[in-house]
């Protein structure tokens, strides 16, 4: 792993969870969440922190599915998690909590 790819895995782990952050508002420590189409290769900087409910537990992308996931929490797509998660990078960096 680069040092870049380690910044970035970092910065989008130490956003918390994006689904518990845009639906309850609450910083959820979490795990990086690799997007893909189906079994096609993962890329480290296509990632969403999600927390361990969201990522693996009943609820979660890998839990229920990717399309039941996505329609529990109205994404259109799992990659609109990706537009979660650059909005709390952008956020995080403004206020000076994600460096």
């Amino acid at each position: 792993m680069t040092k870049a790819t380690k910044n970035h895995m970092d910065r989008v782990a130490s956003t918390g969870c994006v689904i518990c952050r845009e639906y309850e508002g609450q910083r959820t420590p979490g795990h990086v969440h690799h997007i893909a189409d189906g079994s096609n290769p993962r890329s480290d900087f296509m990632t969403a922190c999600l927390c361990e409910s969201h990522h693996t537990g009943a609820v979660g992308v890998h839990g229920m599915g990717v399309k039941q996931f996505c329609r529990l929490f109205r994404l259109p797509t799992e990659y609109h998690l990706l537009g979660l998660q650059n909005k709390y990078l952008a956020i995080d960096q403004k206020e000076g909590t994600n460096a």
